[in-house]
């Protein structure tokens, strides 16, 4: 504990004070006014010196703050002689780390203090501890993180004087961020009153005069993002709550008032649109790219961590499989940086996919050189030419992205994924160009959805699609190639059973579980109905025929084999193509991950016992606890799916994933097709809890807490799918 009169005590003290204080006295510290003698990528970089600190918890890209473009930008100065650093004052970004180096040639440079992480969020200030240090050249530089870096002050002394932070100044609260989120409300709110002063009859004068408060709410919030450019997460967050709010709004407005005041549907579909397209822009960060190109310092679109291991995956499948991604490429660095030592690597840690344990790469060489001996001379060469992108891309964070999880996708998908990545070198323009095929998966599921649902059903879906914020993980997948592939077969599957095509809902549904294995549990849904038949006629002590089963359900049946001989095929062909083996390998690799505990875990599982370190325990004094929530969701989804058409209880079932499977948090990104349920007739009932719930994670997002964030996120969506349920059960159609 700091003793009231240690000079860290001092030190915080007065620095805080006068953040509180908002006292406009200059900061008397070494790089007051100092001008940067070097600047790579990093916006507004005067702000740093200027001695003026913003208001403490403001948003981290506000003006009084330079905007570091990615873990590659850092800033320079020369303080003219050597000098020594007794201590720093510092305020960036909440969430990330801030590393203070010097250096007395300007060319070697050595760590005096790292700012690291603190509470709250946005731009907060830290306090160095005493230093002891000497430098002449001072750089500034970010890592880890979200990614979004920014710093509105740094001050360094000489010594230990009470002074340096007694006075640091505070720039006005409400800047740029601030006001793209004010701006929003205020769009949501024109538009209700637009909405709700205006209905089926309102003359087309009243309907203009109302629209002008729409209108110019969404030129003052194009204006607004355009000054805050670009808009942090916090802001993109905002947008997809703001998105959902909307559609909220519009869609209950069509059953508000319906007697008296009915609605105009001409708004609603206004309302419902500007909704979606809000939300999809969002899903890709409103355009802004939210990687970075450590080796040409600039932003980069291709999501760099996500590809660096699944385009490897898909060229040398045969080589790498499901346990060589990592090795290989520590090798290949080792053999391109290193001189081919990988005794200098010793120590790296880096995961084993074999058992998915953390281990040094000094106890993986056996294994390391069993991978290598996979390749033949000319595969190796051309496997390190596409990771040298990714590790120029990655810079100095590429080693420890090797302790994820490596590739889990079946080998049906390395099928479709060498159509498009394994004939092309690795490169910015190749993959940014394979980036695209996800926008166009998601354009055709909207065509399909708007030609089978409605326009107003596929404008509500997509806006959950791009308002939900379950997918985070500190960035979304924008970026990547057919990570959603397997959600837009699942909408083909819901619009062909919809439209009475059995054998190609089927097929659909087949060929999505074998992309991803969680829409296998749809299967439940189309199964349903010859159980329930077959359990009706039990229960009556009457002895069923098959033929009379078949003939009774003959439309399940349909599907059922559609998806059945999908299955077989798919699998007969890929184990031709890349050995039966492959199979297997993929099925071990998934128990593996359902059976470990992840922190963005979202399941009854982790509902149940949390993602900690004393989950497994807690688990297994739980289970029954989990036993009765599994019988509970399965009663509920038996109860409310019985009477529904085909498409509908396939929907129903997918929720099923959960509660069975342990998935992470980007698999739940298919509750957007939940919208579906029910279109045909009143749209609300599953549209309205899904909605709610995109503007209720927003406040999600201000956790910093990674554990505390998803078990909020997890305990938000069961309340969301017990809301559906009990209102879908209600209705009872």
């Amino acid at each position: 504990m700091l003793s009231l009169r240690s000079p860290a005590f001092a030190l915080v003290a007065m620095a805080l004070a006068p953040l509180g204080s908002g006292c406009g006295r200059q900061v008397p510290d070494l790089l007051r006014g100092a001008q940067p003698t070097r600047v790579i990528a990093v916006a507004n970089a005067a702000a740093i010196t200027d001695g003026t600190a913003a208001a403490e918890g403001e948003a981290w890209n506000a003006p009084a703050a330079a905007v570091f473009e990615g873990p590659g930008g850092r800033v320079e100065y020369d303080l003219g002689r050597s000098l020594p650093i007794g201590a720093a004052v510092l305020q960036g970004d909440n969430n990330d780390d801030y590393v203070v180096s010097g250096s007395d040639d300007g060319t070697q440079f050595h760590e005096i203090w790292v700012a690291g992480p603190v509470a709250g969020g946005g731009l907060r200030a830290r306090l160095s501890p005493p230093l002891d240090d000497h430098a002449r050249w001072i750089r500034l530089s970010a890592r880890g993180g979200d990614g979004h870096y920014s710093v509105s002050l740094l001050a360094l002394a000489s010594g230990r004087p009470a002074g340096l932070a007694a006075a640091l100044p505070r720039a006005p609260a409400e800047g740029y961020p601030a006001l793209v989120r004010t701006r929003l409300l205020e769009l949501v709110l024109a538009f209700s009153l637009w909405l709700f002063g205006c209905g089926a009859a309102s003359s087309r004068r009243r309907v203009l005069l109302f629209g002008l408060a729409p209108a110019v709410a969404l030129a003052a919030t194009a204006a607004a993002v355009v000054r805050a450019w670009p808009v942090g997460p916090t802001e993109v967050s905002f947008v997809r709550a703001a998105a959902a709010a909307l559609a909220l709004v519009a869609l209950g407005r069509g059953t508000a008032f319906a007697a008296r005041f009915p609605a105009r549907r001409s708004l609603t579909v206004i309302a419902c649109a500007l909704a979606a397209l809000l939300a999809f822009a969002s899903f890709y960060n409103l355009g802004h790219a939210q990687g970075w190109n450590d080796a040409r310092r600039r932003p980069l679109y291709v999501h760099t961590l996500d590809m660096l291991v699944y385009q490897p995956f898909a060229k040398y499948f045969d080589e790498l499989r499901y346990d060589g991604v990592y090795a290989a490429a520590v090798l290949a660095y080792a053999e391109d940086v290193r001189g081919g030592s990988l005794a200098a690597l010793g120590d790296v840690e880096i995961r084993d996919l074999r058992d998915h344990r953390i281990r040094r790469v000094a106890d993986l060489q056996d294994h390391i050189r069993a991978v290598r001996a996979r390749f033949s001379d000319g595969r190796w060469q051309d496997f390190k030419r596409d990771m040298s992108f990714f590790r120029e891309a990655a810079g100095p964070g590429y080693l420890g992205s090797l302790a994820d999880h490596g590739a889990n996708a079946p080998p049906a998908w390395v099928f479709f994924a060498r159509l498009l990545l394994g004939h092309v070198t690795a490169s910015e323009a190749s993959l940014t160009a394979a980036g695209f095929v996800d926008g166009l998966l998601f354009l055709g599921m909207a065509a399909a959805i708007g030609a089978t649902f409605g326009l107003l059903p596929m404008l509500a879906a997509m806006t959950v699609f791009g308002a939900n914020d379950l997918y985070m993980f500190g960035t979304n997948w924008a970026g990547a190639t057919l990570r959603h592939d397997w959600m837009a077969l699942l909408a083909f599957a819901a619009c062909a059973l919809a439209r009475r095509r059995w054998r190609w809902g089927g097929a659909f549904l087949g060929l999505a579980a074998l992309l991803r294995a969680f829409p296998a549990v749809a299967l439940a849904g189309a199964a349903l109905p010859p159980v329930l038949w077959l359990a009706g006629r039990l229960r009556r002590r009457e002895r069923p025929t098959l033929r009379a089963l078949v003939a009774e359900n003959a439309d399940a049946f349909q599907v059922l084999a559609a998806a059945a001989a999908t299955v077989v095929v798919t699998v007969l062909v890929t184990g031709v193509l890349y050995s039966f083996a492959a199979w297997g390998e993929w099925w071990r690799k998934v128990g593996m991950l359902n059976a470990d505990f992840a922190i963005n875990e979202v399941s009854l599982r982790a509902l149940v016992a949390g993602t900690d370190a004393g989950a497994p325990a807690l688990f297994a004094a739980r289970w029954p606890i989990y036993l009765l929530g599994q019988l509970g969701a399965l009663g509920a989804f038996v109860a409310v799916a019985r009477r529904r058409p085909l498409h509908e209880a396939v929907l129903l079932a997918l929720p099923l994933t959960f509660v069975f499977t342990n998935p992470v948090n980007y698999h739940a990104h298919f509750l957007f097709l939940l919208v579906l349920v029910g279109a045909r007739g009143d749209l609300l009932p599953a549209a309205a809890p899904l909605l709610a719930m995109c503007v209720a994670q927003y406040w999600a997002t201000f956790d910093p807490d990674a554990g505390r964030h998803f078990q909020l996120l997890n305990a938000m969506m069961f309340a969301t799918l017990g809301w559906l349920y009990a209102r879908l059960g209600a209705r009872g159609d």
